[in-house]
């Protein structure tokens, strides 16, 4: 472990740390994500974040000189675009005060969904753009069962 997923697994509590990604009816594959990762489930109450201003979890990985910074929400059924949106930039916004400075890294918002997207909703999320620094981001779709590397390898298309 070293680079960003030790900045994070040594400044985040040890019980905000997860091994799946899994809620509302929906999880997350984590097979063929790099081997070198961190996932923090951001409603654990240790993180004292307020709940309606952050995501289900952020995902940090490393392999090689690669590393991924990934807000993660899972919806299992219907979801408002907006609140989405909204939802993904408060768990970027907590992941900037984490990550150390200079780091490089690949931001990837990632939407986990069990019953598609409403064309409104998708509308939105695609105007709608994550922001992490330096790195400005549109919200890259998965299924809820998709590998989550199906969401980094291609971080501009879902």
């Amino acid at each position: 472990m070293s680079g960003l997923v030790k900045a994070i697994y040594e400044s985040v509590c040890r019980c905000c740390h997860a091994s799946k990604i899994r809620k509302k009816g929906c999880a997350v594959s984590m097979h063929g994500v790099p081997a070198s990762y961190v996932i923090v489930d951001f409603d654990c109450d240790a993180l004292s974040i307020p709940s309606g201003s952050r995501c289900d979890y952020l995902f940090v990985g490393e392999y090689n000189d690669s590393a991924w910074v990934a807000p993660i929400e899972l919806k299992g059924g219907n979801f408002r675009g907006g609140l989405v949106a909204e939802q993904l930039q408060g768990g970027a916004d907590v992941a900037d005060k984490w990550l150390p400075r200079g780091s490089p890294f690949r931001f990837v918002p990632v939407l986990a969904h069990g019953k598609g997207v409403h064309r409104t909703d998708l509308k939105i999320l695609r105007n709608t753009k994550i922001k992490l620094r330096n790195h400005t981001r549109q919200t890259a779709l998965i299924h809820c069962s998709e590998p989550l590397r199906k969401a980094l390898r291609n971080p501009e298309k879902s």
